[in-house]
């Protein structure tokens, strides 16, 4: 896929970088109206459908989604009206929310620094162990713990489309450096992944506190929006090592924020009373690697 490469993320300043993400394409007109009319408290299930609608292969997505194991209906649900009544705007929204970012990267390619299935195998394991334990935690905005989790890598595909070089470099230090890729960022460059998905999901109007606890995700202490999902996803990304689905790349994070677990009540011995729940939640959601075909 033919892109534009725009300039070093080594010499790009916080502050340039909304405007080169303003030259990123956005996502099509469908998902931004959807999206918008979805924030509307009184917005109508005909009016959902209706939008759904208009896009035949998103239809046909959402309702592959919600009629598989991932949601576990045990009658197939046939219309997009029937799936916003049955299972609510909330789940409607996150299933459109995670196929409109795989349809957007679905044409990145594994190559010698990375193994897109794997990269999409760990988003998928941070995605399930968030939908387990929020219900758990007391998280506001659990239903959406699910999306958070599954996209809270998204920046590092933007770098790998648009600043390959610098991708490649930090793929290459990470590892010789033993370094996670955050830390390696934080070493070369004056942004990261997590401020780059930020500034994505901002431009796409993604709901504020999915913005807030993607920028916030390596971090969870400065995040003023969403601090408690931030920390969950925090976790979840490091539990995901334990279970050896961590992040291609890059060498596993030292340590897991003790701030994080402090504001959850959390600890990491806690995890295996949820294991066998997340291992099952994991079989499920693999059921969404089909819609990268």
């Amino acid at each position: 896929m033919a892109t534009t490469e725009f300039k070093s993320l080594m010499d790009l300043h916080p502050r340039e970088l909304k405007g080169i993400i303003t030259e990123i394409p956005t996502l099509p007109v469908i998902y931004q109206e959807l999206f918008q009319k979805m924030q509307d408290p009184d917005v109508s299930v005909p009016l959902v459908a209706e939008i759904i609608t208009k896009d035949q292969a998103l239809t046909a997505k959402i309702l592959h989604l919600v009629n598989s194991a991932f949601y576990g209906y045990s009658r197939r649900i046939e219309t997009i009206s029937r799936a916003v009544v049955i299972l609510g705007f909330q789940a409607v929204r996150s299933a459109a929310l995670a196929i409109s970012v795989f349809d957007y990267f679905k044409s990145e390619d594994s190559d010698s620094h990375i193994d897109m299935t794997k990269f999409w195998t760990h988003s998928i394991a941070v995605a399930s162990i968030c939908k387990v334990l929020a219900p758990n935690l007391n998280i506001k905005h659990a239903e959406e713990a699910y999306v958070v989790g599954l996209l809270h890598d998204a920046g590092k595909l933007i770098e790998k489309r648009y600043f390959p070089e610098d991708f490649a470099e930090v793929c290459f230090a990470a590892n010789e450096l033993h370094l996670s890729w955050f830390d390696c960022e934080k070493a070369l460059f004056q942004v990261h992944h997590a401020l780059i998905g930020k500034t994505m999901f901002r431009k796409w109007e993604f709901p504020a506190h999915i913005v807030d606890a993607v920028h916030c995700h390596h971090n969870p202490v400065i995040a003023t929006k969403a601090p408690h999902l931030a920390a969950l996803v925090h976790i979840a990304d490091f539990l995901s090592y334990r279970i050896e689905m961590g992040a291609p790349g890059a060498w596993p994070p030292k340590e897991c924020s003790g701030d994080a677990l402090k504001l959850l009540g959390f600890s990491l011995g806690d995890f295996e009373l949820y294991r066998s729940a997340v291992d099952e939640e994991i079989t499920q959601s693999l059921e969404i690697l089909k819609l990268l075909d």
